[in-house]
Order: C-alpha cells, then structure tokens, then sequence
C-alpha cells in the first residue's frame, strides 16, 4: 500500500518516507534531466495541443441537462408550434427615433437574411409585420421593436454562442450607417456573453493573482530570488496543467471558461501551498545543519507525506463533483483536481532540483525568524485560556454566519456580467420601451392527443386560465380564450344572452308595432265572411227560387242590380284583408329567427349543467331559463306560428282579385240578360250560387284562420318579450362573474380570418396542443418567480381532473420553469456533493490521525469556518451591494473551504500528536509555535489566488473568490489559531480515542513504526 510505503522511515531522520527520499535524491542526481522534462512537457503540451480555451469555446456543454421537464417544454412547444430552436431563443431588438417605418427596408432585409442563415437560425417569428401580433412587439412610443429568433444548438452550447456571434455580426452589416440601434438579447445571448467576458478576463485574473503571490512570497521569505523560486515552479505546473486538462478535453471531459479559471486559481494557490511546505521544511533542516542538498532530501521524505495525503484529500473531494448534474461543478471539479495533482507532482520533484540549483548560488537559504517568538506566545494564550478563547471563536463564528437566515440565491446572470455587453443593452433598451422583462415569458402548454378546437374543451381551457389568473403575482394570462388577457367577451353565455335578448325584444318590439294592422286583419276578416254570407243567403232564397219561374230577362236584371250593395261592400273590404295578409311572412319570419337563436343557445347547456355551476345562483338560473326556452322550440311552437301565418298566403289569387272578377261576372250576367233574348238563365244564376257559396266557404276559414293567427301572435309576442327579459336579466346579473358567465365558442368562430390570425399563435395548427402566456409581477430570475412557476404548475394540475382535458399532458415553459429545474437539481447536487466532501474527508482525516474525534471536530469546525465565509459573503453582496449570491457560488465553496480547511487541519492536529509526547497542553504551545507562520503563510496565499477571482466582473467568479478567499483567511486566523488548539487544549487525551495517548505509548517488544505525524510541517516559513 502506497501509505504504508511513505510511513516506513529508514532515512535520516524518524519517520522519513523512503520513497519521498530515493525520488529526491534522484531528481537531485538527474536535475537537468528532470527540469528538461518539466519544461519539455510544458512546450510540447502547448505547442501540440490547441489553447485550452479554444477547446471550451468548441466543447459543447449544457449548463443544465437536456432532459430536464421545463427543456422538454420548450422542445414540445417549438415543434408543436413549427418553431424550431425555441430552446436557444434570443431577440434582436431594434431602436430608431422614427420607428420602424423610417428603416424598414434594412429591417426587411435583416429578416430575410436570417431567414437564409440556415446553418444558425432556425425560426424567424417576424411579429413586427404581422397587422395583429405588432402590437406585441413594436412599443408604445413606436420607436423600438423586436425579433424573436430560435438558434441553433442548446441553451448554454457552443453552437449557440456562435450563432449569437453570427446574428450580431449580420445585423451590424445590414443596419450599419443607419440611426437604427441594434442588440441581441435573451437568455441564450446572455449565458454567451457571461462565458465570452470569463474568457476574456483569464488573463487579468492570473495576472492579478500571480502579483499578490508574489508580494506575499516576498513578504514571506524578504527575498526576490526566492520568492520566484515556487513562482518558477508553478509557472511550468500551470502551462502542463492547461495542456492536460485540453487534451483530456479533446478525448471527451467537460471543460468550460469556469474550469480555466478555477484551475488557474486552484493551481496557483494549491500549488505555492505545497512549495511552501516543502521549503518551509528545507529552511528548517538547514537550520538544523544540514547541507541544502541533504536538507532538500529530508524535507522532501518528511513533509512529503502530508503534502501527499493533504493533495489526495482535496483531490478526491473535487473529483466526487464529477457525480453532479449541473455542468458548472461537473467541469470545475477535475479541472481543480487536475491542478492539485500536477501542483503536487511539481512540489515533489521539480521544486527540489531547483532549490538545489539556488542553493548553489547563494539563494534560497533561510533568513532570520521573525514570527517564532508571536506564534509561541499565541500558544501559551490559547493554553491558559482554551474555553475563553473556544467561547469567543465560536461566537465570531456564528455571528458571522447569521446573514445566512435571509440569503437569496440569485439566478440572474444578467446581473453577473458588465452592464456594458450586448445582452444587457439590450434588456435596457427593451425596458426602456417596454413592459419590463417582456421577452422572459412563462408559457402553459396543453397536448392533448385529440383536436382541442371544441366547445367544451375551450371552455376547460378558459377555466383553467381563469384559475392561473387567479393567483397572486399573476398579471395576465394570454391565449386563444382571452387574446387580451380578459375572456373573449362574444364567447361569454352572459354577452350572447344579452345578444339573443336584445334580438327578441327587438321582434316584440315590432311585432306589437303592428299590432293595429292585426286588429284590421281579424275585422276585416269578419266583414268579408259576414259579407259573404249574407250574398250566399239571399242568392239561395231569393235568386235560385227566382230562376225557376223568371219569365223574363229584364226581371232578372232588376234582381242582379239589388244585390250590387253586397258586392259593392265586398269589395270595399278586399284590400284591407289583402294588406294583413301581406304583412304574415313578416311575423312568420320573426318566429323562424327566434327558433333559430335557441336552436343556437342548445350546445350552452352542457357547459351550464358543470358541478362548478350549479353551486352559482346565477348561473343556476340562467340554466333553468335557457331550459324553458329550448323546450319551447323543440315543441314546435314557433314551427306553428310560421305555419299558421302561411296560411294566409297558401293560395296564388288575393282576395280583391275573386272580388273583382266576381262583379266583372255579374257585369257580364246583367249586360247578357238585357241584351241576350233566350240565354240560359237558370243555369247561370246557378253557377252564380255555385261561386257564391265556395267563396262565402273561403271567407269563413279565412276568418277562423285569422282569429287563430291574431291569438296565437299576440300570445307569442308577450312570451318573447318575457324571454327577452330573462336573458337581459341574467345577462346583467352575471357579467363580471367568470364561472356564471360560462364560456362557448363554437369551432366555426376559427373560419373568422381576424380571429384565427390571433388563435394561431397559440393553437397548433392540429389543434392538439394549446400555450397560454402568462405574465406576472414578480422578477422573473427571483426566487419568487421559482416559487410562482411552482404554484402555477400545481394549478394546472389540479384543474385537468373531470374535464375534457382529463388526458391531456401539461408542461411549464419558460425561464422560470428553468430556474425552477436549477433549483432542483442545485439541491440535489449540493446534498449528494456535501455528503460525500464530508465522508472524503472525515475517513481520510480518521485513517491518517488514527482517530474518531479530531476528525470529527475538525470537520464540524471547517463547516463552521464556511457557514461564517457564507454569512460575510451575504451580507457585503446582498445587504450592501445589493446583489444576491450567485447560485453555484454555496457549493462550489463548501467543497473548496471543507477540503482545504480540513487539510490544513490535517497538518495541525499531525504535528500536534507528534509536539504531544511530552504531555497535550505542552504540544499545543508548540505546535501552534512552529507551524503558526508556515501555515498562516499559506492560507494567505491560497486566499490571495482566490481573490484574484474578484480582478474580474463575471459575478459567480468574483462572488466565489471573495467567500473562499475570506474563508480560507478565517481558517487561518481563526479556526486553525484558536479555535482548533483550543478544542484540542480542553479534549485532552480523548483528542486521539479510540488510539493511543502519545504521552503513554502502548509497550511493545519492537519499537513503534514511525508515526505519520511527526512528518507534520514544522519550523518557520522563514
């Protein structure tokens, strides 16, 4: 086994790892050789191999998981939608003092050239030329507008960075000499402006830490030349470390501009840590007597094994990120591991050929010590004072961790870049003329695997709207039920029974107008049969009887002459019954439309009959009215009426024409019987009976016919105008109210052109899947807007149930819905990375000191350094800049805090078991005594490379430096210099439990293998 290899010591001094030492020795043998390699593989690797972060800018990796529910959303939406890239959606937001109008023609080659751009656009929703949808995307003021355009690739994916680039670089080309402004902004242009400033800024930010490095080197060791010696060494390490890590990214890791920052600060720090070991451990040797080349060796066989299993501690915590689901820890976490392994390599076999070189010269050598005599006196404090100094540390502690209680994760990388990139222009110029975040939309999207275009259906749907509008911090919600975010008012049964009542009371209105001329009909009716009659009883009496002994002609003239009054009233009346009758298609014409618009009110019932109204008063009613009223159409009351009127007119000749031909016959019969000696006067004057009769016959079902009509019209007209009453009553009585004005809209309302340009934006054109946009009040990056999408989707839920809907599959799109998967999945990744960064440690930290309780103690204490490096992050970010912790930030620092404070630990409780020989309270005053300035001296300098993170301005990287760096600092002054001793200082002997007291070795009969702590770094860092 490797660690039982490094605890045989066999050197020159107890506990020296024989490995450590042969490979010290030989790269001192074979110094050129080993520094040919280093720089060999340095050269080769950078020449060879692309830059790393051309291999990141190539490499796509997705920042969240493809497969999550709210990117499936978007992938349904856009191919149910025919909107292909829905998931890398950006806006091309444009801006002119004279609208649109004054640069529409570069406008309209803009949008044809990404029409042509097939390789990087997908989609081109040109809502700025659409008569209906412009009034979405041209502002108020009319002078900024925008063009949502879906990219290739994924969110968050190289291809989709280079499609942003593409689409920058064309609309500059095509507006360029114009007043016209021009952005591209998004979520997708976001995250590629937040990766383009990371890259661009690596180089400041190496900068940056490589001088404050520096200046602590040489404020460490007061010398330039050695100083430089672990800045030489870390040099090399970081040029072989970038090839390493863009090889491996060539064959297949993830690697991001994240991996290349964190490696280079890791790498910085982690690996000038070591070298400081290692030359902290030289000095002391020489110190001691030794020549430098010896003291290289045995430095390198001592404090080689803590540097190795310290390296292997936080290696091992940074490659279990490897397990996450988010891309931003999967690609940091072998990157940093990445860098402490080659750190660890360079610190044990090129650091050492390189003292030796110096020493050679005259550089390197220890100076004076400084710091002893302060670090010893801080010892003995915390000896005399342990639960003084415990109590104190611990309230600092946790005094600085209470900020945490309101901390808000912030999942806005808007606010994590220069305000000065092209996305964050564009949001400002988007706010400016628009509803703020207007393009960060949330989308309910419906699939059902039938046509959703029916009645019912809609009417589920508008429901299911009406109850997402209904919850606190929504503002709107926009569909094919309410295009203007309010229900469509023609489809509210309120608004049509108003409709149909207004209609009715309008026939009954004219229907009682005519009321006189009914009157006329039914009089005049009478007086024709009346008439009629009596002619028919005088001619039968008086003119047949006659004709059977008329003897001459003249006589029968005389009599036809004595019935000329009787024809002469007849056909006074003709006229006014032909005028009545004239006016019966008008009231059989009003009945038919009145049986129409109930037939048309029957498909409403269904939607009246829900359980939801039948526990509405009003709604109630309204059923049992429209009940009544298609019961009276369906018992052919108003077929009958048309019927009866048509009566009036069943027959071709009016009543003043049988009249008129009636006194021309008479007119014929009289001139023939005075100019006609010998004519046929009997068999005329019985043809006169004959027609006399028949007509006399007519009139009186005439007349009955119209007693019939008058009656049954007026009684029709009375209960039209009650019905009319009642839906003007329920029409006014439940408007305003969403469940008792119901909804119906019949499939034949998408043939109208105006309201399917409107529908189609979000029907599919199967009419199997249906979007609602929902607008709210609530920033949508927030964490209320999380808890809001949360809501809605448990809304939409809950309403499915029982409907018509029952089968349908629902999903939430938009960004909310993203962060709200971010969220999840951050919790999961945080839980499953805490864990095993816990157990990594704890089992390791219980292997290397042989005990239960150090190891305990020492995590709790480093997971109260981080909770208190949180706290203060909290609240310089929240409380006083204003701006929330970046979500990668918590975790990202929990592992580099726990597994660096743990290791540093590590070596304190090491040398303090081995200082513990002559009793614990006496190991304490000098282990805090030897290790104070070697140790404080490389907390400062792994937080000096953490908060040369902040030389930047991408805000999960300037976030993350400040809280590591802080926590690395509390480490030092804190943790590991009172908190730790002191808890040590009041355990006593349990400190080692269930192991052995090294102030009471057990007896053995050979002598102990050499303990692993008495490698611990000792001595002064100068």
């Amino acid at each position: 086994m490797l660690l039982d290899r490094l605890r045989r010591g066999t050197g020159g001094h107890d506990g020296e790892s024989t490995v450590l030492r042969r490979t010290a020795q030989f790269c001192l043998d074979h110094r050129r050789l080993v520094i040919g390699a280093w720089l060999l593989a340095a050269t080769l690797l950078t020449v060879l191999l692309p830059q790393l972060e051309t291999v990141a800018r190539e490499q796509s990796t997705d920042p969240i998981p493809a497969d999550v529910p709210s990117f499936q959303a978007l992938d349904t939406m856009g191919e149910a939608f025919t909107e292909p890239g829905a998931a890398a959606t950006v806006f091309v937001v444009m801006s002119n003092p004279g609208g649109l109008s004054a640069d529409r023609s570069r406008y309209e080659q803009f949008v044809q050239a990404m029409r042509d751009d097939s390789v990087n656009v997908q989609s081109v929703r040109d809502l700025a030329s659409d008569p209906i949808a412009s009034q979405q995307a041209i502002s108020e003021d009319g002078r900024a507008w925008y063009l949502p355009l879906g990219l290739a690739g994924r969110f968050g994916g190289t291809d989709t960075a280079e499609a942003v680039e593409a689409v920058r670089e064309s609309a500059d080309q095509v507006f360029a000499g114009s007043q016209t402004q021009v952005h591209v902004t998004g979520p997708a242009a976001t995250f590629a402006d937040q990766l383009h400033t990371a890259e661009s800024e690596l180089l400041l930010i190496s900068i940056a830490t490589l001088i404050l490095i520096g200046v602590i080197l040489l404020i460490v060791y007061r010398s330039i030349i050695t100083a430089l010696l672990p800045l030489l060494v870390i040099g090399v390490s970081l040029a072989i470390a970038r090839g390493v890590l863009a090889g491996l990214g060539l064959v297949g890791l993830p690697v991001s501009e994240y991996s290349i920052a964190f490696l280079t600060a890791i790498l910085l720090g982690a690996g000038t840590d070591y070298s400081v070991f290692v030359i902290a451990r030289y000095h002391e040797r020489i110190r001691a007597g030794e020549t430098p080349e010896d003291a290289v060796v045995s430095a390198t066989g001592s404090i080689g094994r803590v540097v190795i299993a310290s390296a292997m501690t936080v290696t091992l915590a940074l490659l279990a990120m490897v397990f996450a689901d988010l891309s931003v820890f999967t690609t940091v976490g072998p990157a940093c591991a990445i860098a402490i392994l080659v750190s660890l390599a360079a610190s044990l076999t090129l650091l050492q050929p390189v003292l030796a070189i110096a020493a050679r010269h005259g550089y390197g050598l220890p100076g004076r010590e400084l710091t002893a005599r302060h670090w010893r006196r801080v010892g003995a404090v915390v000896v005399r004072r342990p639960r003084a100094l415990l109590a104190v540390s611990l309230t600092a502690l946790l005094a600085c961790s209470l900020p945490l209680l309101g901390m808000q994760l912030n999942f806005d990388d808007r606010g994590g870049q220069p305000p000065g990139t092209d996305s964050n222009r564009g949001y400002a110029l988007l706010d400016a003329h628009f509803p703020k975040d207007i393009t960060v939309s949330e989308f309910v999207l419906i699939t059902s695997p039938r046509d959703m275009r029916t009645a019912t259906a809609l009417a589920d749907l508008d429901q299911l709207a009406f109850r997402i509008a209904q919850l606190p911090g929504v503002t709107r919600v926009i569909g094919v039920t309410r295009p203007t975010g309010e229900k469509l008012e023609q489809a509210q049964l309120s608004w049509q029974n108003g409709e149909i009542g207004r209609s009715l009371g309008g026939a009954v209105s004219d229907g009682q107008s005519r009321s006189s001329d009914l009157t006329m009909l039914r009089d005049g009716a009478h007086r024709l049969a009346g008439a009629l009659g009596q002619l028919r009883e005088r001619v039968d009496t008086e003119l047949v009887p006659l004709a059977e002994s008329i003897g001459d002609v003249a006589g029968a003239a005389q009599s036809l002459r004595d019935y000329r009054p009787y024809l002469d009233t007849l056909t006074e009346i003709a006229p006014g019954v032909d005028a009545v009758a004239g006016s019966a298609p008008d009231a059989a014409q009003a009945a038919r439309a009145a049986e129409r618009a109930l037939r048309g009110l029957e498909p409403a019932l269904p939607v009246l009959e829900a359980p939801y109204c039948l526990q509405i008063t009003a709604c109630a009613q309204l059923r049992t009215h429209l009940a009544d009223l298609t019961g009276l159409g369906r018992a052919g009351f108003f077929s009958d009426v048309a019927a009866l009127t048509g009566q009036l007119r069943s027959g071709n000749t009016s009543v003043t024409t049988l009249i008129t031909q009636l006194n021309r016959a008479v007119a014929r019969l009289d001139t023939g019987l005075a100019a006609v000696d010998g004519v046929d006067v009997p068999g005329a004057i019985d043809e006169l009976s004959s027609g006399v009769g028949l007509l006399a016959d007519g009139a009186n079902q005439l007349a009955a016919g119209v007693d019939a009509l008058v009656d049954t019209t007026m009684e029709t007209l009375v209960g039209m105008g009650q019905v009319a009453t009642a839906l003007r009553t329920s029409a006014t009585e439940t408007a305003g109210s969403n469940a008792a004005t119901g909804f119906y809209l019949p499939a034949d309302a998408f043939e109208n052109q105006d309201f399917s340009a409107v529908a189609r934006q979000f029907i599919a054109p199967d009419g199997r899947a249906i979007r609602y946009a929902v607008q709210t009040d609530v920033d949508p990056y927030s964490h209320a807007a999380i808890e809001l999408s949360g809501r809605i989707a448990d809304v939409v839920a809950e309403s499915l149930p029982n409907t018509e809907l029952s089968d349908a599959t629902t999903y939430i799109a938009g960004f909310p819905a993203i962060n709200t998967d971010l969220q999840r999945l951050l919790g999961s990744d945080f839980r499953l990375l805490a864990v095993t960064t816990v157990l990594i440690v704890g089992l390791i930290l219980a292997v290397l000191l042989r005990s239960v309780v150090a190891p305990i103690y020492l995590v709790a204490t480093v997971i109260l350094n981080y909770t208190a490096a949180l706290g203060l992050g909290v609240l310089v970010f929240e409380y006083l800049l204003g701006q929330p912790i970046f979500w990668p930030v918590p975790l990202l620092a929990f592992i580099i805090l726990v597994a660096v404070g743990a290791d540093y630990n590590m070596l304190l409780v090491a040398r303090l078991r081995e200082e513990s020989v002559a009793g614990l309270r006496v190991g304490v005053l000098r282990t805090v005594g030897h290790t104070g300035a070697v140790i404080t001296s490389a907390g400062v300098i792994f937080a000096a490379s953490m908060f040369g993170l902040m030389a930047g301005s991408v805000g999960i990287m300037v976030q993350a430096g400040f809280v590591i760096g802080t926590g690395l600092l509390i480490d030092t002054f804190v943790v590991r210099t009172l908190t730790v001793p002191a808890l040590a200082a009041l355990l006593g002997p349990a400190n080692w439990w269930p192991g052995h007291d090294p102030a009471h070795p057990p007896r053995v009969d050979r002598p102990p293998a050499a303990d692993l702590s008495s490698a611990a770094t000792g001595g002064p860092a100068g």
